[in-house]
């Protein structure tokens, strides 16, 4: 816990000299003491101060500490109570801890053991404080998350995001591309206890092998030629905070080696180094393609795989939850309207079209399609006309096969569809296709490649 944010620790004792003494100790180590000689004073103090920590005495005139302790549950809940005593028995003990205490101190006790406690009731304090404010928002209408959607398979994504953020475990996101999965994470760390701390999101298939080492972990001064200072890594610049590693799927077998050390260890070594260097982060994860398989196929790490899925996060296709395509769109024009200061609406007969197009880019390729057609449009309302030509033509994702019987496209086929289609559109510019895609242009080319080696035509614009 900060001691910038001004701790309150009331030190309650019938005895001057054990008072003084405890609120000394306390004192020096940064924290605002108050110190009362009973239980009277003490309430009488709470009734002005919200304290973090309240420290008392077992048996004093007037109320004990049992009963002072029970004051201050009903009056400052958040508050830890840490009992002292020379009078300890086991019995009085377990009755204090079953009463709400956080610990039975008999004395005399050590100073480096009351300092131990004493930080240790503090983080229990902060995070209870952390959780009650983060319901707070959420019963005063502010949004879970930033998630736009009513569909239930929507909602219960809403709510695990909300639930799995006040966790500090290893989370995978999984999800087609284009379904939002660096906005789940940057959710998760905005409604964490560490959202006042770094988010550092990773892109694992835009750095090489080489750069990726350095980047994470950092070099030493003389490392490797040109290196005239050391160099603090990604991983150590985000101690405390959140760092999500997108497309870990693209990660070398070698570099995973490396994570998998690193989540096991919690420490690191820099480039040209021997010290080891504690870190503490949390890390999430996010792949567009199926890991198990991936796995099955030697290709990803199995014991990294069960490191990084403690808690798996699915995002659906937005052409299973359609029905939200109407609240995206009325989201997406408000927020390009805001930016370019004009407010358009969009015709019946073109949200038709929207509706009824099944998105192999998902969400993202639905926020282009509507920021194009803003561009596009000159008029107060958006028309058919002004969506992209093609977009009717997408409307289905069956069709008949030799037999009558209905085939359907798999996931493949849909991304190699559309980003061939955008490819076209800006003749062959990958740069620009992977701007309009969502993704950098290395990852658009290790996609194209991964396509070639299973057939798609895309051997043109390799």
């Amino acid at each position: 816990m900060n001691r910038s944010q001004s701790i309150h620790i009331l030190v309650v004792d019938d005895e001057v000299i054990n008072r003084e003494n405890i609120a000394h100790v306390l004192g020096r180590d940064g924290y605002v003491i108050e110190v009362a000689d009973n239980g009277l004073e003490a309430i009488a103090r709470m009734d002005k101060i919200r304290f973090d920590l309240v420290i008392t005495d077992l048996r004093m005139a007037k109320m004990d500490g049992i009963e002072l302790m029970e004051v201050v549950k009903d009056r400052q809940p958040d508050a830890e109570v840490i009992i002292v005593t020379g009078y300890g028995t086991v019995n009085s003990a377990v009755d204090a801890m079953q009463r709400g205490a956080f610990y039975y101190l008999p004395k005399p006790f050590e100073v480096s053991r009351l300092r131990e406690l004493v930080e240790t009731a503090l983080e229990k304090t902060k995070l209870r404080r952390e959780v009650a404010e983060l319901k707070r928002r959420l019963h005063n209408g502010q949004p879970r998350t930033k998630f736009i959607g009513r569909n239930p398979a929507i909602l219960k994504l809403k709510d695990d995001i909300a639930e799995v953020a006040q966790l500090e475990c290893h989370v995978l996101i999984t999800g087609e591309t284009g379904t939002g999965k660096e906005l789940v994470a940057s959710t998760i760390y905005e409604l964490s206890s560490r959202a006042n701390k770094r988010f550092l999101p990773i892109n694992c298939g835009a750095l090489t092998e080489e750069l990726m080492l350095n980047e994470l972990f950092g070099h030493e001064k003389e490392a490797f030629t040109g290196a005239g200072k050391f160099r603090k890594g990604l991983l150590e610049s985000a101690d405390g905070g959140v760092v999500l590693f997108d497309e870990i799927g693209e990660m070398p077998l070698s570099m995973q080696v490396k994570l998998l050390r690193v989540l096991q260890e919690k420490k690191i070594i820099r480039v040209g180094g021997t010290t080891e260097i504690p870190i503490d982060v949390r890390i999430l994860s996010a792949t567009n393609r199926d890991l198990k398989k991936e796995v099955e196929q030697g290709r990803f790490r199995r014991d990294l795989y069960y490191r990084i899925n403690v808690v798996p996060l699915f995002i659906p296709p937005l052409r299973e939850h359609k029905d939200d395509i109407p609240l995206l769109v009325s989201h997406f024009l408000a927020k390009f309207s805001l930016m370019n200061k004009m407010e358009k609406m969009i015709s019946p007969e073109a949200m038709e079209l929207l509706a009824g197009y099944d998105y192999p880019g998902n969400v993202r390729e639905l926020e282009n399609i509507i920021e194009r057609s803003l561009a596009m449009c000159s008029e107060s309302e958006i028309k058919a006309h002004h969506l992209p030509a093609d977009l009717g033509m997408g409307r289905k994702t069956s069709v008949s096969g030799p037999s009558g019987e209905e085939t359907f496209q798999s996931l493949e086929e849909h991304e190699v569809e559309y980003i061939l289609s955008i490819l076209k559109k800006v003749d062959g510019n990958k740069s620009r296709a992977a701007r309009i895609i969502g993704i950098d242009r290395v990852s658009l080319w290790r996609k194209l490649k991964r396509y070639d080696g299973k057939g798609f035509d895309v051997a043109a614009y390799l």
